[in-house]
């Protein structure tokens, strides 16, 4: 292979990989203050509760990976918790009840303080969404 076609060859590549970086920090909407959020770094985990009234503990209780969290919003998938009167349903489901998806809170729990808690109110439902990280 000759230089000139190697050089070029690297040349696209380099360039499709910056497009891409450019591409998934859009989608992931990290804050663009200058400054480092608080779990920048760490090996933070997004934690969400569902409260339902009639309970006495979380109907639904999950801690999933942020970086894992971070790859569904990017690609677009619809992650989201629905909460109806007698159920409430993680990941997809009927059109039941009403849902939060996550993708419409992810900017707002990216940018929260440290110990704070995004807090939702759905019906009957109160949910709960926040980082932690070690």
């Amino acid at each position: 292979m000759p230089r000139a076609k190697t050089a070029l060859t690297v040349a696209v590549f380099a360039a499709f990989c910056l497009a891409l970086a450019f591409w998934w920090s859009i989608r992931v909407g990290l804050p663009l203050t200058g400054e480092k959020p608080w779990w920048y770094g760490k090996n933070a985990h997004i934690r969400v509760q569902v409260l339902e009234e009639g309970h006495d503990m979380a109907t639904v209780s999950m801690r999933l990976p942020k970086g894992m969290m971070d790859t569904l919003v990017a690609l677009g998938t619809d992650a989201k918790i629905e909460v109806d009167g007698s159920t409430t349903m993680v990941g997809y489901s009927g059109d039941k009840g009403r849902a939060i998806h996550l993708r419409d809170v992810w900017k707002d729990l990216q940018r929260l303080p440290k110990g704070e808690r995004l807090k939702i109110v759905e019906d009957d439902a109160t949910v709960w969404i926040w980082i932690e990280a070690n």
